[in-house]
């Protein structure tokens, strides 16, 4: 008897905490009042952001938020989407429109004149800036690595580099410049002397006639290397790529096509041409992998096949992995392979066929 009525008391007070909690009101957040200054993301985890659309390409999305700099966002993350201005969508049937972009409920609707198309996000190839603003089309990074030494020995390495590329919805431009240099204090003589000193510039411009295939209009490449007997080597070319696979996290494309070299060493043995031209088969791989959100993993692989007196095969690896850090910052660990298969003799020495290094630096984003 006691123990039913202690039961019946304590449901008594009990009560009005549950009546009150199942009356609770759910907090939701409301939507934002959108700026039509700004482009807009709502991502899948109910988060919104504002700022600019930059491009989307291989099912990446560039946004460069107002707050929290430069996003990439997985398009397949992205719940909703409304843009200020009018956007160049290029269709995986190769078809290009133009106009203001609303992504929402698993669709994209493009609108243009008060008229509006919708489309299946399946049919969503890539997202390019048509508001006539050039900066939107361009995108680029920035890497500094030093390291000092001193004590018994005293060497200071530097490397700097930048990279620039500029997307549409059916081409693509890419430039990259490095630059390597090293000195260290001779003991016998207590004078600073180089021990390295190279630098490298390439361009090219693709154009994209269907949604994995790609001319190579065009493919330039310059080259300088003190240490390694080369005063400059220019390569210009073309050519043709295809991308083998892309999962989104995942893509590997391949290119190839004709060149034409012609290289100026420094030093040659006696009777020999301190210039030598020569045809070249340029072939190329591409490794791009989202490891997590915040890891990338790049290998770029390129092999000349060029005469042998102007180096038979001339072999460039560039890999490493990209960690975002804060904001527009990340660090860059990158290894480089250089190798030339028949180096040219400068009369008292032959150089190295192999150049390697391995690079800490860090990179800012723009």
């Amino acid at each position: 008897m006691k123990f039913a009525h202690s039961l019946l008391l304590s449901a008594t007070l009990l009560t009005p905490l549950f009546t009150h909690a199942n009356t609770y009101p759910i907090w939701k957040p409301d939507t934002p009042a959108f700026d039509q200054k700004f482009d807009w993301v709502k991502t899948s985890s109910g988060e919104w952001l504002k700022g600019d659309l930059i491009t989307m390409y291989e099912e990446e999305l560039e946004f460069d938020s107002d707050e929290f700099g430069i996003q990439v966002i997985d398009i397949a993350d992205v719940a909703e989407l409304y843009s200020k201005g009018a956007q160049s969508i290029r269709l995986n049937d190769g078809t290009v429109i133009s106009g203001k972009l609303i992504i929402k409920d698993g669709k994209f609707i493009i609108s243009q004149d008060g008229a509006e198309q919708s489309y299946a996000m399946s049919n969503l190839l890539s997202i390019a800036s048509a508001d006539g603003n050039e900066f939107d089309y361009w995108d680029g990074e920035v890497n500094f690595g030093t390291n000092f030494r001193r004590g018994n020995s005293e060497q200071s390495d530097y490397t700097i580099s930048a990279e620039a590329q500029r997307r549409t919805s059916t081409s693509r431009f890419s430039s990259e410049f490095i630059s390597n240099f090293s000195e260290r204090v001779s003991q016998e003589t207590g004078k600073k002397e180089e021990t390295t000193n190279d630098q490298r510039f390439t361009a090219n411009f693709d154009w994209f006639f269907s949604p994995r295939t790609f001319i190579r209009l065009a493919d330039y490449e310059y080259f300088a290397d003190e240490f390694g007997n080369i005063d400059s080597r220019h390569t210009f070319g073309v050519g043709i790529g295809y991308e083998l696979i892309d999962t989104g996290d995942f893509s590997w494309e391949v290119s190839a096509g004709p060149s034409y070299q012609s290289t100026n060493y420094i030093n040659v043995e006696p009777g020999q041409d301190d210039n030598e031209t020569s045809g070249v088969l340029n072939l190329g791989s591409v490794i791009e992998w989202d490891i997590t959100k915040d890891i990338e993993f790049d290998a770029d692989y390129q092999v000349k096949v060029v005469s042998e007196d102007a180096g038979e095969y001339i072999h460039r690896l560039k890999t490493g992995l990209e960690i975002d850090l804060i904001g527009d910052f990340d660090l860059d660990l990158s290894f480089y392979l250089d190798r030339i298969e028949n180096p040219k003799p400068t009369g008292t020495f032959t150089p190295d066929k192999n150049d390697y290094r391995f690079v800490v630096s860090l990179g800012y984003e723009f």
